[in-house]
C-alpha cells in the first residue's frame, strides 16, 4: 500500500490576490517595457512585445490601472492619443522584478536578450 502525502491548504493570505495578478502573462513585460521609454503609447507598447495581441495588451493595461501601477493620460490632439507610464507603485514594482530579469539570465545564460539589454543588464553584473 502506498502512502499519499496529504497537501496541506494555505491559510488564507491577503498577498494572494495581488501575486495572482502581477504573475499574469504579459503584466511584467509590459511594466518593464513601459519603464523602460518613461512614457509610451499603445501601439507602442504593443510593436515592443513579441506576440501579443491588442487584446491581450488593452486587459493587462487596464488590470494595471486598477490596480495602480500605471497612469494613463489622454493626449489632446488629432486624432486623441493614449500615453501610459508608471505611477510610483509602478516603478517601485519593476525595481523590484529586476532581479528576477538577471536570475532568468543567469539560470539560462540569455544575457543578449532585449528585456536585459534594455535594463543595461550585462553579464558583467554577475562576476
Amino acid at each position: 500500500m502506498v502512502k499519499r502525502n496529504k497537501v496541506i491548504k494555505q491559510q488564507s493570505c491577503p498577498l494572494i490576490d495581488t501575486i495572482n495578478v502581477i504573475s499574469r502573462k504579459w503584466l511584467l513585460l509590459v511594466l518593464n517595457t513601459i519603464g523602460n521609454e518613461g512614457k509610451l503609447g499603445f501601439n507602442s507598447i504593443l510593436n515592443s512585445i513579441d506576440d501579443i495581441s491588442p487584446k491581450a495588451l488593452s486587459d493587462v493595461l487596464k488590470t494595471m490601472e486598477e490596480m495602480g501601477l500605471v497612469k494613463k493620460v489622454i493626449v489632446k490632439s488629432s486624432p486623441p492619443r493614449v500615453e501610459y507610464s508608471l505611477t510610483y507603485e509602478g516603478k517601485k514594482l519593476r525595481k523590484a522584478v529586476i532581479p528576477l530579469f538577471k536570475w532568468a539570465a543567469e539560470h539560462t545564460g540569455h544575457y543578449e536578450c532585449p528585456i536585459l539589454q534594455s535594463n543595461k543588464l550585462n553579464k558583467e553584473e554577475y562576476s
